[in-house]
């Protein structure tokens, strides 16, 4: 008598299951956000990560003099490798740092990020934005912030707040773009002081 072997094989479903939404931060780790420059390129947005010290430095050093006096608040004419490893790790329990990586001749580089760095309250965080020269006038610095702005949300943030140098005329421009609300700050008289719910 002939013995058969039957092997048994589950069904196979009509269709694929269908696939949650990621979450923004979910999103940005997979590199599949981007923004859109108004050379009609369009430049990925991501976290930051420690391999991109190097390039921030190099970032850093192709700013103004003005413009590193208006990122820092102070002098700083070149940050060091242990500063910059420091910016490329933000603490992922608050902070949230995306970098907008280059193209072109500028492919490999990173064009500069907007950060928000949370607050003790949980509820409201210190927002910046920096970029190249070379990235100015694209409306990235904009689209950078929204976009943290909104993966701060995610985390729960409700207000994100930045001081500005009064001089600095082109950070204040864009964040009154962002709907920010900008007063003196009470504590020293060159700085601004810009506000906005998240």
């Amino acid at each position: 008598m002939a013995v058969v072997h039957t092997r048994y094989h589950p069904a196979v479903p009509a269709t694929a299951p269908v696939e949650l939404p990621r979450t923004l931060r979910e999103r940005l780790a997979r590199r599949e956000v981007t923004l859109n420059g108004r050379d009609g390129l369009a430049y990925v947005v991501r976290p930051i990560r420690p391999t991109d010290a190097a390039s921030l430095i190099r970032g850093y050093d192709a700013l103004e003099n003005m413009s590193k006096w208006f990122r820092m608040n102070h002098t700083m004419p070149h940050l060091s490798e242990a500063m910059a490893l420091d910016f490329c790790t933000p603490d992922p329990a608050k902070d949230i740092c995306l970098v907008i990586e280059g193209r072109g001749t500028l492919a490999g580089e990173i064009l500069g990020g907007a950060r928000i760095a949370g607050q003790p309250d949980g509820r409201t965080a210190e927002f910046s934005v920096s970029l190249r020269p070379e990235a100015r006038h694209l409306d990235l610095a904009r689209q950078a912030l929204e976009t943290v702005f909104a993966a701060g949300r995610e985390m729960g943030y409700r207000r994100t707040w930045a001081s500005i140098h009064a001089d600095n005329t082109p950070m204040k421009t864009l964040a009154r773009r962002l709907g920010c609300r900008l007063r003196r700050d009470p504590e020293d008289s060159a700085l601004m002081l810009a506000e906005r719910a998240i």
